[in-house]
């Protein structure tokens, strides 16, 4: 076979390919009412309109099965064919759903076939609020599998009225907790007005909800409120983590600079006493740091608890370091540094040797002296 027959070959089967897999079904589906439905009163309907086009030379696969199916109470289906622009007469069947199968769809490819229709039911019983699928169209084969974009489906959110009464009270108490941690913000010197905004059109939309007798709109204001409080959730901590950040940031710098004076005003580099304080600062600078990672990370909770550590070391350092400093500066001894540092301590010691040697010269001195008389005797 010559190179250029064998690409025509596989251009036509490509061809071939892409002819069946556009052969399926479509589906045109509108759904009412268009907002939310309340569990055990809302009557809904959709109507909805499938297509077929070609597959193999007929209109629908002889052994595929159209389904049709919903989940509300109830649920009545009217629907009809409509064959060449010609509609049949309407059927009218009752239940969870219709399947049309392959000898009622199967048409040669040169017909133009269609199936409307409309389905009406109630939103079913739902003890917590939930989505349910209003229709599902789909095309399956002999073996029930969903034969690949071919599926349309169709969901509303069903109503419980006392869920919702329940999802109000709990985002109260959330938003109650959400505004006492502000309020402690604030009165720390942090600028809550954004956070605080927020909360304030939270406990609005909260208060509408539990106002109101319509489900659906007690819905709505639920839901608005729920986005502005999992903002908060963000928001709130975030502050938190920074200002504990900052609290940490401040006795830590603190505590460097006196470590500076220690070293450069006082020369005390060697200094058994600093030794500590060093290691302390390190530490507490470390927590400091993973905190500031944490907080870059978004894991603002364990930010704030991290940076608390940092700031309970560092204001454990920081305390022990100005009372050095204290005791440096009361001793004049220190002001000459390095060295001599240390003479403070051993001022009583080096008073005693003093001493000592001064009581050997002198009983020196008058041992000579009393010699000499005995040897003038």
């Amino acid at each position: 076979m010559t190179r250029s027959m064998k690409v025509l070959g596989i251009l036509l089967a490509i061809i071939a390919i892409v002819g069946i897999a556009s052969a399926a079904t479509s589906v045109k589906i509108d759904v009412k009412p268009s907002g939310d439905l309340v569990s055990g009163k809302t009557q809904a309907s959709a109507d909805f309109t499938v297509l077929f086009s070609s597959s193999g030379g007929y209109t629908f696969d002889n052994d595929h099965v159209l389904v049709l199916d919903t989940e509300l109470d109830n649920p009545t289906w009217t629907y009809s064919m409509v064959m060449d622009g010609i509609e049949n007469p309407s059927k009218t069947v009752t239940g969870p759903n219709i399947r049309l199968s392959g000898w009622e769809l199967s048409y040669p490819s040169d017909r133009e076939i269609s199936l409307k229709g409309k389905m009406m039911g109630t939103a079913p019983v739902v003890e917590t609020s939930t989505n349910k699928t209003v229709i599902r169209v789909r095309e399956v084969d002999d073996r029930n599998n969903v034969i690949s974009g071919t599926e349309a489906i169709r969901k509303k959110m069903v109503l419980n009225p006392s869920s919702i009464n329940q999802g109000v009270g709990a985002q109260t108490s959330t938003v109650a907790d959400l505004k006492a941690r502000i309020e402690s913000l604030a009165a720390a010197g942090v600028d809550v007005a954004a956070v605080q905004a927020k909360c304030g059109q939270a406990e609005a939309y909260l208060q509408d909800a539990r106002a109101t007798s319509d489900a659906v709109k007690a819905q709505t204001d639920l839901t608005a409120a729920g986005k502005l409080i999992d903002e908060l959730k963000t928001a709130v901590p975030a502050l938190e983590a920074q200002k504990s950040i900052s609290d940490a940031q401040a006795s830590i710098d603190q505590t460097e600079d006196l470590i500076g004076y220690f070293k450069e005003n006082k020369s005390m580099d060697s200094d058994a006493r600093l030794m500590p304080i060093i290691a302390s600062w390190d530490i507490a600078s470390e927590r400091l740091t993973a905190a500031k990672d944490l907080n870059s990370a978004g894991k603002y909770d364990e930010a704030t608890r991290k940076a608390n550590e940092a700031r309970e070391k560092g204001n454990e350092v920081l305390a022990n370091a100005q009372s050095l400093k204290e005791t440096v500066d009361k001793n004049p001894f220190a002001a000459i540094g390095g060295v001599f540092s240390g003479l403070a301590g051993m001022a009583m010691t080096i008073g005693i040797i003093i001493g000592v040697v001064v009581l050997v010269i002198v009983a020196i001195f008058f041992f000579r002296r009393r010699r000499r008389w005995d040897e003038l005797g």
